[in-house]
């Protein structure tokens, strides 16, 4: 996501919704293009305030036809609702309009975002600040059943959450999970965490990736890109940035993964 030539200003910080391919032959990213309507939402604040065109945190699945992302274009003031998760499907060349993931996914409550699915394709984890969890934004995960509903979501434990924030899951063909958290002992504001997954919704405890990637800035939303064996993620750090938040990426041989 990015706020770049956004459909239309709204006030506050609205991202919209990029796509970039990656050229085999070059070696390199193609120029990012924005997804357009109706993935991008244009701000509505004339229905509701909290409605500012903010489409964000999207997690594309490894066939690249399915896109989970969150967006407040039902954002409500009344009662108070300010993001929700949404699925878009490429169907012959075009992206189909997002549709809502219903309660228990989101809700009126718990301000979801950063979806993403476990490489079991059938776990839907995202961060939310429901009734029921350790603190502030914990991760939260849902089953699907053999008709495609969302069962209730279940909190991933203290193994994962904290008082702190935790937020954006991203698991690799290993079943580690890599997320971020402001909780105490990291390197700054906001860090990347990884833990091994050791059974459904069971985790062991969450470690610090190190200063190789963390830094007295803020480290977050981490990404692997398929079959790459990298680590890609958002930073504001001072050395070698473009502007607020820049992409870093890394071997995942530079990691601190174990205690």
């Amino acid at each position: 996501c990015s706020a770049r030539e956004d459909l239309d200003a709204a006030a506050g910080d609205p991202k919209d919704l990029y796509i970039a391919t990656f050229n085999q032959e070059t070696g390199s990213w193609n120029e990012p293009v924005n997804m357009g309507e109706p993935v991008n939402a244009p701000p509505a604040t004339d229905v509701d305030p909290l409605r500012r065109g903010d489409d964000r945190e999207p997690w594309i699945t490894g066939d690249g036809q399915t896109i989970y992302f969150k967006s407040d274009r039902t954002a409500t003031t009344t009662p108070r609702n300010h993001n929700d998760l949404f699925v878009t499907h490429l169907v012959n060349g075009i992206w189909s309009t997002p549709e809502l993931l219903p309660a228990p996914i989101s809700t009126d409550e718990g301000n979801e975002h950063c979806p993403m699915l476990l490489q079991d394709g059938q776990s839907l984890c995202f961060a939310s600040a429901r009734a029921g969890g350790y603190g502030q934004s914990d991760i939260w995960c849902a089953q699907q059943d053999a008709n495609g509903t969302w069962q209730d979501p279940v909190n991933q434990g203290p193994n994962i959450n904290t008082a702190a924030n935790e937020f954006h899951f991203t698991q690799d063909a290993t079943g580690v999970v890599y997320f971020t958290s402001n909780r105490p002992g990291g390197f700054g504001g906001l860090d990347l965490y990884s833990a091994e997954q050791l059974g459904p919704n069971t985790w062991a405890p969450a470690v610090n990736l190190g200063p190789r990637v963390n830094t007295s800035s803020a480290d977050m939303c981490p990404a692997l890109p398929p079959g790459a064996g990298t680590l890609t993620w958002f930073s504001d750090r001072s050395d070698s940035s473009f502007g607020a938040f820049d992409i870093f990426w890394t071997n995942k041989t530079n990691l601190t993964t174990t205690p």
